[in-house]
This record gives C-alpha cells, structure tokens and sequence, in this order.
C-alpha cells in the first residue's frame, strides 16, 4: 500500500472524540478500550510525521499514480541505508517495495562514490529483493536484472540509443543517466535480501562543469516528457518484478545474453585505464560471474571493477 503522512499538525481538534457520558453510555472496560485506541492513533500518525512521510495526493512532484508499497520521505541521507535499517529492525516488507526521496543528502554510488541529488529533479529510490536460493556466487544476476529494469523503462521514454555499461550504468549515447547500487545480505550460504539502490537523473537542465560533457537527464533528451519521478518508479518496480521471477525461473543464459546486447561499447575498439596505464581494447562480454572480458592484442584478459575504467 501507499504509505501517507497527515500533513498538518497533531492537535485534538483532528480526531474524533466520543460523546459525552449522558448522550451515549458505554461500559467502563469498553469505554477504556475505545478511548486508548485512539490515543495510539495519534501516537501512529505523530511517528510517522517524525519519518518524514509525505502526503502525495495532489502534488506536482508526484501527481496522480496507484502507486503500491511506495515509502516517500521528504528528506533523507540515504534510501538504501533507511531500507537497510527497516530491515535490521524486522520491518515488515514486501517484495519490490520501495523507497523514494525527494532529497538525499548523502546517495551512494559505485566504489565509494556520491550521487549527486538535486531535490525534486532526480530519481533516487531503493527496492527490497528477497533472492530465492540465490547463491553469493550467482549475485550477478541482481545487477542484471536491475540494469535490465532501469534500461527498459529509460528506452521507452528516450528516442536515442540507450546502453548498459558495466557494470550497471545506465547511459544515453555517451552519457551517463543513472546509476544503481546493490548491496546485499548474506546468511548461511543464501542471499538473504538485497537493496537496489538506484539513481536516475530525470528533470535537470543543468549540470556542474566538471560532469556536464559526460552526464545528463531524461528532460534533456527528451523535453516532451511527462512522467513523474513517482510513475517512473512504479514502473521500474513492474520491470524488477518481470525480470526476477525470471530469475526465480532460473533463465540465467536468457538474462546473462540480454544484458550483454545492450552492453555499451561491446565489440568497439576504445580506451581504457587498466591498473593506472591507458591501452585500447576491446569489450567481449560479461561472463556470469561479473568479470569483464576483453581483447587486447589478441589476448582475452578479464577484469573486475576496481581495476578497470572507461575513458569517456
């Protein structure tokens, strides 16, 4: 369901009180019952006004959307460390829920990174995974069928080649328009739960100098948007539901092909920075377990994230 918050301040005046003594008589025991539920009413709506939960009825940022399990905080530090916390405190959650801000403080990226979040211009939104006997060795697969989601929603709506590029950036010809971020639980063996983190960039015009040639945003590409941040994340939410049932399926060659035919860059000679040193090379493929496989004076050499980067 859709999580809302009252908008306005906690005072009696907001809730119903029940009728004086002479007009309706109740039994004392029940008359107690009745009158605690509804203190704790006002306690529920006075905690979930501390979490910074919105009302999204009418609001531009969101408009009108049937949105379901969608969490939306005005303010937060990081949509994945808030569902993370959820979790630690045995939260009740279903599958694909999701939570969005409309301004993170401190979004994560890949290998330490910022992501840089302009309050009501960006899609920045976490989603709970429950794997189903996913092994730590197969969690790959999480970032594909999340690149997977991000990509189609981001296709539908922009009419310029859109790419994957390893391991889960999301770009539109060379630029980069989103990002995703995994991190998961492990417990005996299994993949308890993950969090997809992502970020897309949808409403800014602008960018700062040190990023403009290399990022952009769905607006830009497509001023004749009309999405909402909110939409866009109910969509993706469809997506990720679509492409982890078939993982639950266990169509692992099915999602691995995919992925790798929206790889960006994929059999095109460019530059790399390899461990510090620049050298031109050619993109093979994704292999299962997350290495990049590439060419290079006709030699295969694989390669992890942390020791590779493109040369944009």
């Amino acid at each position: 369901m859709l999580h809302l918050l009252l908008s306005y301040p906690i005072s009696q005046s907001h809730y119903p009180s029940f009728p004086a003594s002479h007009e309706l008589q109740f039994p004392p025991v029940l008359q107690t019952i009745l009158n605690f539920s509804f203190y704790s009413l006002r306690i529920i709506i006075a905690l979930l006004i501390h979490l910074n939960i919105i009302l999204l009825q009418n609001n531009t940022f969101f408009g009108h959307s049937n949105a379901q399990n969608v969490i939306v905080l005005t303010e937060t530090t990081s949509t994945n460390d808030y569902l993370k916390q959820l979790l630690s405190n045995f939260t009740p959650l279903e599958e694909y829920t999701a939570i969005m801000a409309i301004k993170q403080t401190a979004g994560k990226g890949q290998r330490g990174t910022t992501w840089i979040d302009r309050p009501g211009e960006s899609l920045t939104a976490s989603f709970i995974l429950f794997p189903q006997k996913l092994t730590p060795q197969k969690n790959f697969y999480l970032t594909i069928i999340s690149s997977l989601a991000v990509y189609d929603i981001v296709s539908i709506h922009i009419p310029l080649e859109v790419r994957i590029k390893w391991p889960n950036d999301i770009m539109i010809g060379n630029k980069k328009v989103g990002g995703i971020l995994i991190e998961n639980k492990i417990s005996h063996s299994q993949i308890k739960h993950a969090v997809v983190g992502i970020g897309l960039n949808v409403f800014q015009s602008q960018f700062p100098s040190e990023i403009s040639f290399k990022t952009t945003s769905l607006h830009k590409e497509n001023p004749l948007l009309q999405k909402t941040i909110l939409s866009l994340v109910t969509e993706i939410q469809t997506k990720l539901k679509f492409y982890n049932e078939m993982l639950l399926k266990e169509q692992y060659d099915e999602l691995l092909t995919r992925y790798n035919q929206l790889l960006f860059r994929r059999n095109l000679n460019a530059l790399f920075t390899v461990n510090g040193k620049t050298l031109e090379a050619r993109i093979v493929q994704v292999c299962e377990d997350g290495l990049l496989e590439m060419e290079y004076r006709q030699e295969k050499l694989k390669y992890d994230l942390k020791d590779i980067t493109y040369q944009l």
